[in-house]
């Protein structure tokens, strides 16, 4: 018994040498971004606004396009002769059971900003609704109920499988001593994954990456900030917001020292249930008919406007000058909300491909395949469903102004008001901070996690990362949310937006490689099945 406890210390522990070829440039490259966001908040908002510009006029048909390749893929793993392959060896069984594993998964690919847009994203959409509908229409609400599932479904979720299939044949098929992205596109890249020009592409994922999870991050803490300066009648200001993640840190030192399974599943297992409670609580208190009916229209709306949303471009949405005839291209629906998505998913990609990688030992292609796609699309959409319905309730029916609240405040604070209108505040309250403060800490422990993996020397797939390395990569990705959340201000989230897209540009090229590399692996090592 004393010799097991002893392996879980060393495991929990973490092994490898740092691989100061990455680490250094991407910390650089990260303090040269957050410092001047920090010191000159207009300057850094002028900066990102211009990147948004930038990205979504030129590069935003691509982005479009990413999700819709990768469901393609994914129907042919599925369906295809690789679908049985395993992640392992034959009789290898899966580390963890499917609920737990399921749960991992969900907890890392949404973190708390999920509660955030499920009460505040439908507002938008009354106001400034797709595919030519009218504003607060009937047709508006139905669809504005309908997108956010959409945007946290299939589509999302599709990209994060490209990447975590490759990562996952790497790790456990072709048992590679490396926690890294370039390792996983070898195939393609060649004797580069391992050279000057594979600590290159690490550091590009990585940027990526920290951009992805500084915006969910920019959503939490102002949301949990806000629930806090109702509940106790305190300032809802940067002091707040800096105990919060105070706090939060001290939640994730628990799980950074517990590591996998004693930390991180832990607080997963925690906070799944203390999702079910929530979720439960404003399903019953709430208007439990018309979120049914809302929810069972939705599936109906995205059923009949999935082509049509998965390609819409808006093409002539534009301007043109009088004088020279010339033409100026302006942002609507799919520049700030389907492209910002696909952007975003993009930058988490590889951290959750790498995490959700480590937890599917022993599963076949289409279990994971599967799992990824249908079983965290599954979560969103209840999660959606039950507070996107309350809260387009509650403007319906004019018991709140929730699209007044959203315009003049942000979508945390206005997630609180809308939550704060339920019965049972003193309990709730507490239950709501917690869930998001543990939300944070799971998905902060699996992205520094990653991060940590892919700055480490040599790694298996059985081994974690040094804890003190993760420990400094939740930090630096703290500091980070916090330098968005100074230049945002009251125009946070489109700072937040912004970020995300311009960060998340270059992690096409790496979803690209990715997705290659893993069908050429397994093309080239099963070519028994290759005729089938």
């Amino acid at each position: 018994m004393s010799q097991d406890n002893e392996h879980e210390k060393i495991y929990a522990a973490g092994v490898g040498k740092i691989d100061w070829r990455i680490f250094l440039p991407s910390l650089l490259i990260i303090l040269a971004v957050t410092i001047p966001l920090s010191i000159d908040p207009k300057f850094g908002y002028e900066m990102v606004t211009t990147a948004h510009s930038f990205v979504t006029t030129n590069f935003g048909w691509l982005a479009m396009l990413v999700p819709a390749v990768s469901i393609l893929f994914i129907i042919y793993m599925v369906f295809g002769p690789y679908a049985k392959v395993k992640f392992g060896t034959p009789e290898e069984k899966p580390e963890f059971s499917t609920f737990n594993w399921l749960a991992m998964m969900f907890c890392c690919g949404v973190g708390s900003s999920i509660i955030v847009w499920g009460v505040a994203e439908p507002i938008y959409y009354i106001d400034g609704p797709p595919l030519g509908l009218e504003a607060r229409s009937v047709a508006a609400y139905g669809i504005a109920h309908a997108l956010p599932t959409y945007h946290w479904g299939i589509h999302g979720w599709a990209i994060y499988t490209i990447g975590t299939l490759a990562v996952t044949y790497s790790i456990y098929c072709r048992r590679e001593n490396s926690q890294r992205l370039s390792t996983s596109c070898s195939p393609i890249l060649g004797k580069h994954s391992k050279s000057g020009w594979g600590a290159a592409f690490e550091v590009l994922v990585i940027i990526g990456t920290v951009g992805g999870y500084g915006t969910s991050l920019g959503l939490g803490v102002p949301f949990i900030s806000a629930f806090i300066s109702r509940y106790l009648g305190v300032a809802d200001d940067m002091t707040l917001k800096a105990c919060i993640l105070v706090v939060w840190t001290a939640i994730f030192a628990f799980s950074a020292y517990g590591g996998l399974k004693k930390g991180i599943l832990v607080l997963t297992k925690i906070n799944v249930w203390l999702v079910f409670l929530s979720l439960a609580f404003v399903f019953v208190a709430g208007p439990t008919l018309f979120i049914v009916d809302m929810s069972v229209n939705s599936i109906g709306e995205i059923f009949t406007n999935f082509i049509s949303l998965s390609f819409s471009m808006e093409p002539f949405n534009f301007t043109v000058d009088e004088a020279t005839r010339a033409i100026t291209r302006t942002g609507g629906f799919p520049q700030w909300w389907p492209i910002f998505y696909w952007f975003w998913f993009l930058a988490l990609m590889p951290i959750t491909a790498l995490f959700v990688a480590r937890v599917s030992k022993g599963r076949t292609v289409r279990e994971v395949s599967l799992g990824v796609v249908f079983g965290s699309t599954l979560g969103c959409f209840v999660i959606m469903s039950v507070l996107g319905g309350y809260s387009l309730y509650l403007q319906k029916t004019g018991i709140m102004d929730v699209a007044d609240y959203l315009a003049k405040s942000n979508p945390g604070a206005t997630a609180a008001a809308v939550l704060f209108t339920l019965p049972g505040r003193a309990v709730m309250v507490p239950i709501y901070a917690l869930m998001a403060m543990i939300f944070l800490a799971t998905t902060l422990d699996s992205a520094s996690y990653s991060l940590a993996g892919m700055c480490t020397q040599e790694i298996t797939g059985n081994e974690q990362p040094k804890r003190s390395l993760r420990l400094i990569w939740a930090l630096i990705l703290g500091g980070f949310a916090v330098g968005l959340l100074i230049t945002g201000g009251e125009g946070a989230l489109r700072t937040i937006q912004t970020s995300s897209v311009a960060l998340g540009m270059p992690l096409i090229l790496a979803w690209l490689i990715l997705m290659f590399s893993f069908y050429k692996s397994i093309k080239k090592d099963n070519p028994q099945l290759a005729d089938k």
